[in-house]
């Protein structure tokens, strides 16, 4: 089992006090009760992005730094998967596609062995 599935936190969304998060673990990822509760924060994370107006590849790089990713392969596969450009606004796609794309690119459906 990896981190984001341990941690019911599909998209390895780091610990900011959100509203269901039970705490952190030894890297600063929010730790969540149960699936959909970390599936509403990654949600609601993509809905702040959405109200601050920014671009698909704004959140990308914002979201996935290059400190920790490789952000340039995580974009491409972010806007292959929504069918979307870098400059696309958030608000034109869907927050439930993109999070869905998202835990897929973090790992929470890979299957062990």
């Amino acid at each position: 089992m990896n981190r984001c599935q341990k941690n019911n936190n599909p998209g390895n969304i780091k610990f900011s006090k959100q509203k269901e998060a039970t705490g952190k673990d030894d890297k600063g990822f929010a730790i969540f009760p149960d699936a959909p509760a970390g599936f509403r924060a990654l949600h609601d994370q993509i809905t702040l992005y959405r109200q601050r107006t920014m671009t698909v590849g704004q959140v990308i790089n914002a979201y996935a730094p290059s400190s920790e990713n490789n952000t340039d392969n995580y974009l491409n596969f972010v806007c292959t998967q929504l069918r979307c450009k870098p400059d696309t606004l958030v608000m034109e796609v869907s927050k439930y596609a993109l999070g869905a794309i998202i835990a897929q690119m973090e790992g929470y459906f890979a299957k062990e062995g």
